[in-house]
């Protein structure tokens, strides 16, 4: 029976990096003797092991929205967890980013129109370039 006493030694000896160790001890996929040392054999069976991956949430497409508007979306769900006198800032905080989204959602409805007016004063500047020539 071979046993290592270093994690590090053990993923030497593995060809793996120590925190791949490290990791599939916390997963539970191998573990310590009870003297501390760890027996190759065992871990070269567990790390064959998979673990099961972690569920994912299911797709759903994205609503169309400016970067600056999809910040701390979240945040709405803390609400129940906070106790005390955070709860007090938390909420200005929450109102605080209603306003900013509420914000954003109008400058993004204004944004075409500000293309627009910027080709226009482009046109404009441009006309009157050609006609001082």
């Amino acid at each position: 029976m071979s046993s290592v006493t270093s994690a590090r030694e053990v993923a030497r000896r593995l060809g793996i990096s120590h925190t791949a160790i490290q990791k599939a001890e916390r997963a539970g996929r191998i573990a310590r003797e009870p003297s501390g040392a760890w027996d190759m054999v065992k871990v070269r069976a567990g790390l064959a092991t998979k673990s099961a991956p972690a569920p994912r949430k299911p797709y759903r497409p994205r609503a169309k929205q400016p970067p600056w508007a999809r910040a701390a979306h979240h945040l709405g769900d803390l609400a129940s967890d906070i106790r005390g006198p955070a709860r007090g800032i938390h909420a200005e905080l929450e109102r605080a980013r209603q306003a900013l989204q509420r914000a954003a959602e109008q400058i993004s409805a204004l944004y075409p129109e500000i293309l627009r007016l910027e080709r226009a004063c482009d046109a404009a500047i441009a006309a009157q370039e050609r006609g001082g020539e």
